[in-house]
């Protein structure tokens, strides 16, 4: 049924495509060829109204039906402007529900979160009608704009409750760790990645790099190099572990060790390279400092 409803959806809307691009190419063609008649013409031949109306109504018919073939056919556009591949046959159609939610993505798109939470929580409602993966998907949603609204309780809770329903992608995991470690839960945002670690799934290899960097936000340097260490013995990760290890190794006062690493993850293109020099920097600063005022010395 869904299968059926999409591509309805997407019949309609190209078939109306066709109809606006064929009906501005007609009128153009009709014009060219009157001028070129008024220009070229013997002008022995009288074409009354009449006849321009006919030409006109052929030229806009032909050319209403080549665009709304080439629409259909040949440009096979996807149901959803965004996240099609998400997405998918969910939320087709025209009704009232279906537009709803690709607005709130469309505004999601543009940056608006608060405005597009705001539209999906009104959608998820249990009087209206939908099925489990368009719930899982419209929760996945919400999770998303409190996740990057820093509202991390309620992430959670959306991020499970698209679990619960059956929504599964690669990043959910991720997301709900990091979640859950920005709550204060560092054992089960453990236990997660520690799940996806030898799982094989998409994302596997960068769960010993994402439980190191979990440690490392609660300053505790000597379980973060743990992980860090893991991950670059395993080559998981690589760059991103080189560079959480260097930060690890500076804040247990091992200067040299932190830079050496420091200058590998930029060899190995750590990722936000500017972003990354720059809070390393700082941190080193914070640390040399500390180290001075107490007195004592660095570490190797």
């Amino acid at each position: 049924m869904k299968k059926l409803l999409a591509l309805w959806h997407r019949f309609i809307r190209d078939f109306f495509s066709g109809i606006v691009a064929g009906t501005v190419l007609g009128v153009v063609w009709f014009y060219i060829i009157a001028l070129l008649y008024i220009v070229f013409g013997s002008g022995e031949d009288e074409f009354t109204f009449l006849d321009s109306v006919i030409f006109m109504l052929i030229f806009q018919a032909v050319s209403i039906g080549i665009c709304c073939v080439f629409m259909m056919i040949f440009k096979r556009r996807p149901v959803h402007k965004y996240d099609n591949m998400l997405i998918g046959d969910d939320f087709a159609g025209f009704s009232k529900k279906s537009r709803t939610f690709r607005k709130g993505v469309e505004i999601y798109h543009r940056g608006e979160f608060r405005s597009a939470l705001e539209i999906f929580t009104d959608l998820d409602d249990p009087q209206l009608a939908m099925d489990e993966s368009e719930r899982g998907i419209l929760s996945f949603y919400r999770g998303r704009c409190y996740h990057i609204m820093n509202c991390f309780p309620n992430a959670v809770m959306c991020y499970e409750k698209a679990k619960e329903h059956g929504f599964a992608i690669a990043e959910l995991p991720i997301f709900t760790a990091r979640c859950c470690a920005a709550n204060g839960e560092t054992e089960r945002a453990a236990a997660i990645l520690t799940e996806l670690m030898d799982s094989g799934k998409k994302y596997s290899r960068r769960a010993r790099y994402e439980i190191g960097m979990i440690y490392l936000r609660l300053n505790d340097g000597e379980n973060a190099l743990k992980w860090f260490d893991e991950a670059i013995e395993r080559r998981e990760s690589y760059a991103e572990a080189l560079g959480g290890a260097a930060i690890a190794h500076t804040l247990l006062h091992h200067i040299k060790k932190g830079e050496e690493l420091y200058r590998l993850a930029l060899l190995n293109n750590i990722e936000d390279a500017v972003d990354y020099a720059r809070y390393y920097k700082e941190i080193q600063a914070a640390v040399v400092l500390e180290t001075r005022s107490s007195g004592a010395e660095d570490s190797e």
